[in-house]
């Protein structure tokens, strides 16, 4: 794999690294060999330790006990806080929906639960219901308007990711998902934040709690 230069190369390699985690290419508690890695991108070990580096700040590696750095695993303790911030920053951004909100809007999401129970009726591929559930997610934050907070929301998403897909691949926990999505644009409909952040509750608590059962 050759790295290309259109970036500064330590952000290149970080973001393949991260890619290559958050996919599950590199397991939880796999050591990363700079020598492997770095004859593997074709680059020197400077940028790739520069790399390194940046995943360990952002959590994804930690130092092991004999030399180099693992793949850090996600315990239960870690889906637990994570799951408690998503549903602080998501209250924030479904009140701002509320608050938001037009006809139009609320339009666009209905068509995107009309197109993710056509796929699922149909039995299409589950990445294209995944990625239907993300653009519902985004465009509750494009409405929010809260860049900062969705940001956030995003890098923690992106920590989950290879779970939240196999949460996909459950037929029951995907039709759980879909009806809270539509229970949940109802409650944007009425303009019913208290309704509103509770679906959230339960639609998070649930994804938390299938999470945490395949651990």
């Amino acid at each position: 794999m050759i790295i290309q230069k259109n970036k500064p190369m330590r952000e290149r390699v970080y973001e393949i690294l991260k890619k290559m985690i958050i996919d599950g290419e590199i397991s939880p508690e796999e050591k990363i060999v700079e020598t492997e890695y770095a004859e593997k991108f074709q680059i020197s070990r400077t940028p790739l330790r520069e790399a390194i580096r940046m995943l360990e700040l952002e959590g994804y590696v930690e130092p092991h006990s004999k030399g180099g750095v693992i793949v850090k695993n996600c315990t239960k303790e870690d889906v637990e806080e994570i799951y408690k911030i998503r549903i602080a920053l998501e209250g924030i951004i479904l009140e701002e929906v509320i608050k938001k909100s037009s006809q139009t809007d609320i339009k666009k999401l209905e068509f995107i639960i009309k197109d993710t129970k056509k796929m699922m009726i149909e039995n299409k591929n589950n990445d294209d219901v995944f990625k239907l559930f993300s653009k519902f997610n985004n465009t509750l934050y494009s409405i929010a308007k809260m860049s900062r907070v969705e940001d956030l929301i995003k890098n923690m998403n992106l920590y989950l990711r290879r779970f939240r897909k196999m949460a996909i691949e459950d037929f029951d926990r995907k039709k759980q998902a879909y009806d809270d999505h539509v229970e949940l644009v109802n409650a944007i409909k009425e303009k019913d934040i208290n309704k509103a952040l509770e679906i959230n509750k339960i639609h998070l608590e649930r994804s938390k709690n299938f999470i945490i059962s395949e651990i």
